[in-house]
């Protein structure tokens, strides 16, 4: 059964009823709606944004996402499913020149585009808010500290006329504090939430299988492993002795920033003995992170680059009897567990259904390309990174790397970051985690990739005795705590639930 509003195209839109509850809250409240992604966040943003140019005519729908393919991906879509003539849905980025942005906010009556191009034409008089009768925040989970989202949500409270405000997100994090702040800076009066588990979600959910696949250190490895977290636990020692305290890479890299701001002002000669331990501290930290998560290879690399430094901090590391040792045996190592059992997976899944379409996730870059030279003779791979660096992608590229993948010229996508959040990949078969992260936002977006349209896969490759194992039971613990925090909030609303004709009529 689809929908049916004059300004919704026949046939475009299914009614679902769990999106008659939310769109119920969010046709009279400012709403935080949190999905996992493939159960149609954009889709509940149409139908709301029918709802209100119904109600108000004359009045205008603002869009805005964190990257310009994914603020094109909402005009390409707001275009499929709403009776809109194509050019009065248009897509706004820093790329157009400020006087033609501004003749195109006059003409158009649905606007996508990036929050700091919004930021810039406010500040400057290009745009004014004040006949936007539905503002639509993606990805939320970033309106908070400097970025552009709070400054145009305030703006858009102070000047529209009839303003409501729809923030989407898989995930806003598990820290109740930071919840309470995304939700205050964006003026959220209610929240609503759908997991897989849901009664009334359940049957839009076409499964997901998670499969687990732990490999063990080799015993040179494991002894590289053993000597690192000596020579980490050393400094972290000395540390603990001046209050910091240090139990993850987090609480080192904010100790750096603590100790730095002091030295600008104090300048005492112990602090930069403090600075010294710290930054060595974060170098041992990322070797071994690399050694137990990525690949030998790219262990290799870094090292390598630390030798070539000459900083302090690179002389500090390189003196250690420990760390030395340990560089010793990577140098010699073979390949890692991860890689081989990675390659016997992707020869089983290539075996079982050659059409099959695969997605490696993976944080590090020169991981990513140790990946690619290691799978070419087994699969079409492509490589999906950011624009940063020298073999950086350009926004451009990105995209047609995803078009190639979409065609099937590619059939395995590796990616970086990128891949989770801010581009529309098609949903693939299966979704390969190279390594865990211990963040509840990204996992549940890797875990987006895969079972949108058909029964998907997930692989996880995890290093017993290493932090793979931690970083997957932390993000766990994140993102039951998010969900029972979430649920909580959402009890908090009034709600009665309606049917969507009667919502929408």
């Amino acid at each position: 059964m689809f929908v049916e509003h004059p300004l919704i195209k026949p046939n475009t839109i299914e009614s679902r009823r769990y999106q008659e509850a939310i769109l119920n809250t969010a046709s009279k409240r400012n709403v935080l709606c949190v999905l996992p992604t493939g159960l149609g966040k954009t889709t509940l943003s149409i139908l709301l944004a029918a709802h209100r140019l119904k109600k108000y005519p004359e009045s205008k729908i603002l869009i805005t996402a964190p990257t310009r393919p994914l603020c094109a991906q909402h005009q390409k879509t707001f275009r499929e499913c709403m009776n809109i003539p194509d050019e009065e849905i248009v897509l706004l980025t820093g790329k157009i020149s400020p006087g033609k942005r501004y003749d195109m906010y006059k003409k158009a009556k649905i606007i996508s585009a990036t929050p700091q191009t919004l930021q810039n034409d406010l500040i400057n008089g290009t745009l004014n808010l004040s006949n936007f009768s539905l503002l639509i925040v993606d990805e939320v989970h970033r309106a908070v500290k400097r970025y552009s989202y709070p400054f145009v949500v305030k703006i858009y409270m102070q000047q529209a006329k009839n303003p409501r405000i729809l923030g989407l997100t898989a995930s806003p994090g598990s820290d109740k504090e930071k919840i309470k702040q995304i939700c205050k800076n964006l003026f959220i009066d209610a929240v609503e939430i759908r997991t897989e588990l849901d009664p009334d979600v359940k049957p839009y959910i076409k499964g997901i299988s998670t499969e687990f696949l732990k490999v063990d250190f080799s015993e040179n490895l494991k002894n590289a492993q053993k000597l690192l977290k000596t020579a980490l636990k050393e400094r972290l020692e000395k540390l603990k002795k001046y209050n910091l305290f240090i139990r993850t890479k987090k609480d080192l890299l904010e100790a750096q920033k603590k100790v730095s701001k002091q030295i600008s002002t104090q300048r005492k000669p112990f602090m930069f003995y403090l600075i010294s331990l710290i930054v060595e501290g974060v170098k041992i930290w990322h070797v071994l992170e690399l050694l137990e998560t990525q690949s030998v290879k790219a262990t290799k690399i870094y090292l390598e680059k630390i030798k070539q430094k000459k900083t302090k901090s690179d002389k500090g590391v390189l003196n250690d009897i420990n760390f030395i040792k340990a560089m010793k045996i990577i140098e010699e190592a073979e390949e890692h567990p991860k890689i081989i059992k990675l390659k016997e997976v992707l020869e089983r899944e290539f075996e079982k259904n050659k059409d099959v379409k695969i997605i490696i996730f993976s944080h590090f870059r020169d991981n990513i390309h140790h990946i690619y030279e290691e799978i070419q003779e087994m699969c079409r791979p492509a490589i999906l990174i950011g624009q940063a660096g020298e073999r950086g992608l350009t926004q451009k590229e990105q995209i047609e790397v995803i078009k190639d993948f979409n065609a099937d010229y590619y059939n395995c996508l590796i990616t970086s970051p990128i891949g989770e959040e801010g581009l529309h990949i098609p949903s693939v078969d299966i979704a390969i985690f190279y390594d865990s992260v211990p963040s509840e936002i990204r996992t549940i977006q890797r875990r987006g990739r895969v079972g949108r349209t058909k029964i998907g896969k997930i692989i996880f490759l995890l290093t017993k005795g290493t932090r793979d194992e931690g970083y997957y039971w932390t993000a766990y613990r994140k993102e039951k705590k998010m969900k029972s925090i979430l649920r909580e909030m959402q009890n908090e609303n009034n709600k009665k639930q309606q049917s969507i004709d009667d919502f929408i009529n």
